[in-house]
């Protein structure tokens, strides 16, 4: 990360956004296979389409805090599990 933010272009601040989302995704699909929970069964329980969920998983969609959340909720794990080492 740059060390002012002013300085980012806007194809870093995209690249950077996909790297996050990639991440993200990574950590919610290790975190839900290892509870033994479904796409199907994780979206239906917090409210979401199963396409979204997946769609997260294959870093496609950077997720909101809130949506973090409530998948974190449906995990029984803290929200910070899902940034761990970001």
């Amino acid at each position: 990360m740059k060390a002012n933010l002013n300085d980012i272009s806007a194809k870093e601040k995209s690249a950077e956004k996909q790297e996050f989302a990639g991440y993200v995704g990574k950590r919610l699909r290790k975190i839900r296979t290892e509870k033994g929970i479904s796409q199907e069964q994780l979206s239906e329980k917090a409210g979401y389409y199963r396409t979204y969920v997946g769609h997260i998983e294959n870093g496609q969609h950077s997720p909101s805090v809130h949506t973090m959340w409530r998948l974190s909720k449906v995990l029984k794990v803290d929200l910070g599990e899902l940034l761990k080492g970001l």
